[in-house]
């Protein structure tokens, strides 16, 4: 069988890439020649690395060979992210990238062959030193399931995915929505915490404002982290298919107080364009810093179950409760939320007995059903 090769090929003149290997044998040896459609050579190692698994599959029916060198951890996260966010758009790659980005730190760029049992009881260790929450490090052992899984597919590593040895932590995962009472109480918490901030604070500044478009949006809070100045256009915020959860174009329009608070922070603006305006960095220590506003506002408010999903399912509760059939229709609530499935949106659905007397009463009128 030949050799395989060790990457794509460039044309000279056009500065397009190129699959270009032989297969077979002899009389039956034959040149392809495929064009990659890309300058960018890091999209073109991974596509002519496609293109070699297709072609090798194909003619000779097996896996095609293993790389011939041992794969730096480092190198395999920029194809890894390249390839989940250009061809299949996993849900909020950046994420994944700033938490593999960390486990580098924390592991070193060894080689993938390297890896053992130590070096994840040493990242379980690290992020719970520095606050990280349970269920924060069962996401980050996930997302490495997911990578080991991605290396072994593209011949990078031939061992067994060593997360499979790792026990995720157990996690109370139930939700519920605030009541006005603690809607209010959480808000000045809030407040307080903006009111107690240093100069040199960065989310505590604008806490109370994220809580807020948390609370008018229903938006996620790596979505309000995220936005941009450029997804808010006239009287909407859109949402691009790459930056939303279910990779689909999300609008949201803006009401008044959306609106007010948006203003707040134009001049705050920073040349990085985000709308929560937060100093270089932040993005990726963004987990800290909410970790301990977190505790503040359990500490200020009472609310000792407090999170910012909650809110989410707050607002969600409270458009589906409140809004729905009054001139509000489910596709309506679906978009806003970004919802794909009618069923997620109907987990928000909260039965209410004086609800459902007048539901019961409404058809009883409409079906003649009155008392003699």
């Amino acid at each position: 069988m030949p050799k395989r090769r060790e990457g794509p090929t460039r044309n000279k003149q056009t500065g397009y890439y190129f699959f270009d290997e032989y297969v077979g044998i002899g009389d039956d040896k034959k040149r392809i020649r495929v064009s990659l459609r890309t300058k960018d050579p890091e999209k073109a190692r991974w596509l002519w690395e496609r293109e070699f698994r297709k072609c090798w599959s194909e003619y000779y029916g097996e896996k095609p060979p293993a790389r011939p060198f041992k794969v730096p951890f480092k190198d395999l996260i920029e194809e890894f992210i390249d390839y989940e966010r250009d061809i299949k758009r996993i849900k909020e790659w950046k994420t994944a990238q700033d938490r593999l980005n960390i486990v580098l730190k924390v592991w070193g760029n060894i080689t993938l062959d390297k890896i053992s049992k130590e070096h994840l009881i040493k990242l379980d260790e690290y992020l719970q030193g520095h606050r990280r929450s349970k269920a924060t490090v069962n996401h980050y052992f996930g997302l490495l399931k997911t990578f080991f899984n991605y290396a072994i597919r593209e011949n990078s590593y031939s061992r067994k995915n060593p997360i499979n040895e790792i026990t995720p932590y157990t996690i109370d995962t139930k939700r519920r929505e605030y009541t006005p009472e603690e809607i209010e109480r959480i808000l000045k918490a809030a407040e307080r915490v903006e009111r107690e901030a240093r100069k040199n604070s960065k989310y505590q500044k604008y806490i109370k404002r994220i809580i807020l478009l948390l609370f008018y949006t229903g938006m996620r809070i790596g979505e309000v982290l995220n936005l941009k100045w450029e997804n808010i256009q006239g009287e909407k915020i859109v949402f691009k298919r790459s930056e939303t959860k279910q990779k689909k174009e999300k609008v949201i329009p803006l009401t008044d107080k959306m609106k007010d608070v948006l203003d707040s922070l134009r001049d705050k603006r920073r040349k990085d364009g985000y709308v929560i305006p937060l100093g270089p960095g932040e993005k990726e220590r963004g987990e800290i810093w909410m970790t301990d506003i977190i505790k503040k506002i359990k500490e200020y408010s009472g609310i000792q179950d407090f999170i910012f999903h909650n809110i989410r399912h707050t607002a969600s509760t409270i458009m589906i409760s409140e809004a729905l059939g009054r001139g509000v229709g489910l596709a309506d609530i679906m978009k806003v939320l970004g919802h794909s499935r009618v069923e997620t949106t109907m987990k928000y659905v909260h039965a209410d007995l004086g609800w459902m007397k007048k539901a019961m009463e409404i058809l009883e009128e409409k079906t003649g059903g009155k008392n003699e």
